[in-house]
């Protein structure tokens, strides 16, 4: 049964989430939200110290966004604690404590198909694949038998991995350590995803992360790069793993580009290299 105060913490939290961490103006932003939170203790404390953390976790106040986290959860380990503890995580790049999280609250409620997506989605940001392995297989025996997107993805990557020699904690120590570079700055991560360049001579995992456009991404790649520089890492963990940062509007353009290729592949005509070379000697030494 869903109280009074949890709806209002979806709404609110829904209203939070346009907000990035450490905004030059968020005191003023966040102060009704503290106000609120402060008036939801008195009726369902759980509610109230939920909406706490998310707002501490805006602040970037790690330590005070875990203590109300856990104190929602001792009052009531339910669904809701629990996921909106795993959304503060998320939201602080602490992708496989959100993870952790998730599951729990997804033990709760077995039956909840959102939550199942949203584990899936988050997934691939602890690096391990054995798990979007195993919650693929659960989706698709709630979905009838229905072949999910990712269903390859982990035997794949598995494979990419063994051909460089390297194990899966190889790949997630790498995923985490850009997740700890991303959590020390006030960049809130909105969008992301992963491709798998197999048509390349050597297979490889490629990450991008997807930024606001009024951040600069060069400046994001370098704090991660300088991250991953000082990783003890296998020697072949990099040529079996790439990343980028990208701004929104770049990433929407390239996104829209690929689908659109994609869509007329069949209709794409190649040029006769024959008559391209036949036009080429017509056209020599002709002023345009």
């Amino acid at each position: 049964m869903v109280s009074l105060s949890q709806v209002e913490f979806a709404q609110l939290s829904e209203e939070l989430s346009s907000l990035s961490r450490r905004d030059v103006t968020q005191g003023l932003k966040l102060a009704k939200y503290k106000k609120s939170a402060t008036s939801m203790l008195r009726e369902d404390p759980a509610a109230g110290n939920s909406l706490l953390g998310l707002v501490a976790c805006l602040e970037h106040d790690s330590a005070a966004m875990h203590a109300y986290h856990k104190k929602a959860i001792e009052i009531s380990d339910s669904g809701f604690t629990l996921m909106s503890y795993a959304a503060s995580l998320k939201i602080s790049c602490l992708w496989n404590e959100s993870a952790r999280y998730s599951l729990f609250a997804l033990d709760h409620h077995p039956e909840n198909h959102q939550l199942l997506d949203d584990i899936i989605a988050i997934a691939p940001l602890t690096g391990r694949f054995s798990l979007l392995k195993r919650l693929v297989a659960q989706w698709q025996q709630a979905n009838n038998g229905a072949i999910h997107p990712a269903h390859r993805d982990a035997e794949i990557i598995g494979e990419i991995l063994s051909n460089n020699g390297l194990l899966e904690k190889d790949l997630k120590a790498v995923v985490t350590a850009i997740g700890d570079a991303l959590s020390e700055t006030d960049l809130t991560l909105h969008k992301f995803r992963y491709d798998l360049v197999t048509e390349q001579t050597a297979p490889f995992i490629h990450y991008i992360f997807v930024i606001p456009d009024q951040f600069v991404a060069s400046y994001y790649e370098d704090l991660i790069a300088a991250k991953l520089d000082a990783l003890s890492c296998h020697p072949r963990t990099f040529d079996a793993f790439s990343f980028s940062v990208e701004n929104s509007t770049v990433y929407e353009l390239y996104d829209c580009m690929d689908k659109e290729l994609e869509q007329s592949a069949e209709t794409i005509r190649v040029p006769d290299p024959d008559k391209m070379k036949l036009i080429e000697e017509l056209v020599q030494g002709v002023e345009i």
